[in-house]
């Protein structure tokens, strides 16, 4: 059966290879002349006679029949051939069909095999998909252990108390590590308070009781302990700033547990610490305005007004410093340069025993006012820092204000000094203006009722001073002489001294924007007279001086505007070394009974000496240069002395 299919194959397998050897030109005879139809040829040969394919094909046909049958024959020995080849390999051909056959059932047991894995590896599958849900599982829950297990352990350390902390609190001195110990107990005390539901919990039953022991065992130590530090305060001689910036601000820590777990000691402390510190400031400005009135210089008196007195016309005769005293309410002088200090630590009275001198009250006012701020000013850092309330600084400077206020209204209503009230107003101004700067709002009260104490009492003296004028007999003003009368250099005086202080500090109260433009008036006039004075003063009292100086020496001391000789400068010379001391005192009392303003007074004497210096160092110097002049360096009066005699002038004018 096998070799018929075999034989079956190769014969059609013999015929295609017939066909592709021979191409077109083989064909089956007998199909054609089954299947092809020869009617009508005749017609179709003649329409087709002029083909010239068709011309070849009829002219070689008997050729290609030819062909065909040897073709044919050749194929019958090839088919031989090819028979005998397949016999030749029939052998090889069924060992290679009994491998195929051995590899059918090979892979049919691979593929049952493979079959089998197909269906391990899926239950696997299904396997692995159940872990890994179960390996979700496992983690989620693991995640919320540790998630829970933080929760308690932080729950569990925040509520529990350690033996070290509860042995700390009670037993502990106060010190660094007992503000470590407090805080962590607050930060216990906090936690319980902060959610509804842990005070719930079973645990925090259990040792609530032992926080609240340890609260109030905490509170009590720490309300007694700081309670003592305030108490020292009231021993003589300690210094309260100090011991605030050294000892309570490190422990004001101790104040913020009292105020946030113990409301009541802590308003115990604050109570205690605003009694003590009222009363330690209040005794010691208490003290201190006691020591500063035995140095305070009595100036003016109800009688002391302008116009009260216009008989007093020999006061300029009977010396300066009668005049210059009578005169010192109304002259400003250089009671202004208090102003010019405010922010120094200067212009303080010395407060001792041994201290005669004695100071114009706006002095002390100003060193009382100064001492008021920078203890307000450290006090209240303090009280903002240390117990975060600013409302006790208040309470604690209730006393202190009250003192001052107290010998304020005292002072003020026996004082009839105008300037004296006016500077006390700038002083207030400008303490108004450093307080601003330092940005403490602790004294805006005070100051602004210290003005409102002032002003109506200048108002008061100054309706006096005017009053005064009114009632003064104008016919007493006019007294034969050169010199102004005394009430019309008062009047002079006082105005200037007005005038020039709301230059600085008025508030438009009085002269406004005026007295600005007329004291520029007045320093303009004086500063463009200022040289007619002087050398008016200089050629009267050393004329000759003067003369050869601006005849003979140039200001370079090199050129000559003409050549001096000996002859020249030797009288000059002996004439300055007799009479200078002398011409120097006249030139002086000149000045001070003739300026009505000892300030421009002291301008123009400054100015003259201070060119006298400078023309007699021109002198010296030509007297060196003129040959033979050496011999009158026996009459020259060194620059050294003549200095000495002019600080002497400047100091006591």
């Amino acid at each position: 059966m096998w070799i018929g299919t075999k034989n079956s194959c190769m014969a059609g397998v013999q015929e295609r290879q017939y066909e592709e050897f021979f191409g077109g030109f083989y064909f089956d005879e007998d199909a054609l002349s089954k299947d092809i139809s020869l009617d009508g040829l005749d017609k179709e040969l003649e329409e087709h006679k002029n083909y010239d394919v068709l011309i070849s094909i009829l002219t070689n046909g008997e050729k290609q029949r030819d062909m065909a049958t040897m073709v044919e024959g050749n194929l019958g020995h090839i088919e031989q051939d090819l028979i005998q080849d397949y016999i030749k390999d029939n052998d090889s051909l069924v060992l290679l069909h009994d491998q195929i056959h051995d590899c059918d059932i090979v892979l049919s047991q691979i593929g049952s095999l493979l079959s089998g894995f197909q269906v391990h590896i899926r239950s696997l599958s299904s396997e692995l998909r159940s872990l890994h849900e179960k390996s979700l599982d496992l983690g989620v829950r693991l995640k919320n252990r540790k998630l829970a297990e933080t929760k308690l352990a932080a729950f569990v350390e925040e509520i529990v108390a350690p033996p070290g902390l509860v042995n700390a609190i009670i037993d502990g001195e106060v010190n660094d590590d007992y503000i470590k110990s407090l805080n962590m107990l607050s930060k216990k005390l906090r936690f319980a308070q902060v959610d509804p539901l842990l005070n719930a919990s079973k645990a925090l039953k259990d040792i609530k009781q032992e926080l609240e022991r340890l609260r109030k065992k905490a509170l009590s130590k720490v309300s007694a302990y700081v309670i003592g530090i305030f108490s020292s305060m009231r021993k003589p001689g300690t210094n309260i700033q100090i011991l605030q910036q050294n000892l309570l601000q490190k422990y004001r820590h101790l104040v913020l547990f009292l105020k946030e777990h113990g409301i009541e000691k802590y308003n115990d402390v604050c109570a205690a610490y605003v009694d003590k510190m009222n009363k330690v400031l209040s005794e010691d400005f208490r003290v201190y305005l006691e020591a500063l009135e035995s140095l305070k210089l009595d100036i003016g008196v109800s009688t002391d007004v302008i116009g009260y007195d216009a008989n007093v016309v020999d006061l300029i005769p009977r010396g300066r410093e009668q005049l210059r005293n009578h005169r010192f309410m109304f002259s400003l002088g250089e009671r202004s340069n208090i102003l010019k200090e405010i922010d120094q630590p200067g212009l303080v009275p010395c407060i001792s025993e041994a201290n005669s001198l004695k100071y114009p009250y706006e002095v002390i006012f100003r060193s009382l006012q100064k001492l008021l701020m920078d203890t307000a000013s450290s006090e209240y850092i303090f009280i903002k820092a240390f117990f975060r309330d600013e409302s006790m600084f208040y309470r604690v400077f209730e006393g202190p204000v009250a003192v001052i206020d107290e010998n304020m209204k005292l002072t003020l209503a026996n004082s009839h000094d105008a300037i004296c009230l006016m500077l006390m107003i700038c002083i207030t101004k400008k303490h108004q203006l450093v307080m601003s700067n330092r940005r403490l709002p602790c004294l805006d009260t005070y100051l602004d009722k210290a003005l409102i104490y002032l002003w109506p009492r200048f108002k008061t003296v100054f309706d006096m001073y005017i009053q005064s004028l009114y009632q003064c007999d104008a016919k007493m003003l006019w007294v034969d002489g050169t010199h102004p009368h005394h009430i019309v250099r008062c009047y002079m005086e006082f105005t200037a001294s007005l005038i020039q202080l709301n230059a600085e500090c008025g508030d438009g109260q009085e002269a406004g924007e005026e007295a600005k433009e007329l004291r520029r008036y007045f320093e303009e006039k004086l500063e463009s007279n200022l040289v007619s004075f002087v050398d008016e003063l200089l050629m009267e009292y050393f004329g000759d001086l003067i003369k050869f100086v601006k005849n003979h020496i140039s200001e370079d001391l090199i050129s000559y505007t003409e050549c001096p000789n000996i002859a020249d400068v030797e009288p000059v010379v002996k004439n300055f070394a007799v009479k200078w001391r002398t011409a120097l005192e006249l030139m002086h009392n000149e000045v001070v009974t003739c300026c009505s303003n000892f300030v421009s007074g002291m301008a123009i004497l400054k100015a003259a000496m201070a060119q006298l210096l400078n023309d007699y160092n021109r002198l010296s110097e030509c007297v060196k240069m003129i040959p033979g002049g050496s011999s009158l360096n026996r009459n020259l009066v060194s620059i050294t002395s003549i200095s000495y005699e002019i600080r002497k002038y400047s100091r006591t004018l």
